[in-house]
């Protein structure tokens, strides 16, 4: 075990420029959404983009945006104070600490130090269930990661509108049949989707995420883009998600 990990952490490799992670089965974990929201996210930022990850968890994004465009400043904010040290940690780990600065707080109430139109890009792979739908987990740590508790919609879409400069933009992944209340809350924050990429699990279902990006007093014209599978009818990974992946691909047990 290194210094960084904790007993019941484990390290896990990104498969990306060496970059690793701490993960804590206890906790919410990562899945390949975040995958797909860094990939889908990272066009957009640069060596020089201000970006910020609301809700971060163990910092998977800003670790793969990193990874992915060399970025030189990533903000990441997480309520959850135990999450916010092993991102901290991850991010110590990779020593990467000039470059991901990771925050405890609430985007609700950031505080002082997040300045109104500072940034170029905001990043959110927020909770999928509003409180009114699906059971709640009895773990505070894991319904506050899937239900709408300290993260609503509309409170991402207020960050956005207030942190982003104009024309900056906002990147997203949601549930599908969240489509209309997502349009509905940005369109009411100034935020204009341009662009929409479904995301499809096998062949034959339907749609059942979303890949957002949304600009900060963007004129309304959105691009509906080809439709992205997850798996092939043979139950392994497509072509498209082992490239997102950057080697031949976690294949499907």
């Amino acid at each position: 075990m290194n210094t960084f990990q904790k007993i019941g952490e484990r390290l896990e490799d990104l498969g990306l420029n060496g970059l690793q992670i701490l993960q804590n089965p206890d906790h919410f974990c990562f899945g390949i959404d975040a995958v797909l929201l860094a990939w889908y996210a990272s066009g957009s930022v640069h060596y020089k983009t201000r970006t910020i990850d609301l809700g971060t968890g163990t910092g998977v994004i800003p670790l793969l945006l990193y990874g992915r465009t060399g970025t030189r400043h990533i903000d990441a904010l997480e309520i959850q104070p135990e999450m916010a040290d092993m991102a901290k940690r991850s991010v110590a780990l990779n020593d990467l600490n000039a470059t991901i600065h990771v925050t405890c707080g609430d985007l609700r109430h950031p505080g002082s130090a997040f300045h109104s139109s500072s940034y170029d890009v905001v990043v959110c792979n927020p909770p999928y269930m509003r409180t009114d739908r699906g059971k709640l987990n009895p773990r505070d740590n894991l319904a506050i990661a899937r239900h709408e508790i300290t993260c609503t919609l509309a409170d991402v879409a207020g960050f956005a509108k207030t942190m982003l400069k104009d024309r900056g933009k906002l990147f997203l992944i949601q549930r599908a049949d969240r489509l209309v209340d997502l349009a509905t809350v940005l369109r009411e924050h100034q935020l204009e989707i341009k662009r929409l990429r479904p995301v499809y699990p096998s062949p034959g279902k339907p749609a059942n995420l979303l890949l957002i990006e949304a600009m900060k007093k963007g004129r309304p014209h959105a691009i509906i883009e080809t439709p992205l599978m997850v798996y092939q009818s043979d139950g392994q990974y497509s072509r498209e998600i082992n490239a997102i992946y950057g080697t031949p691909g976690p294949q499907k047990k």
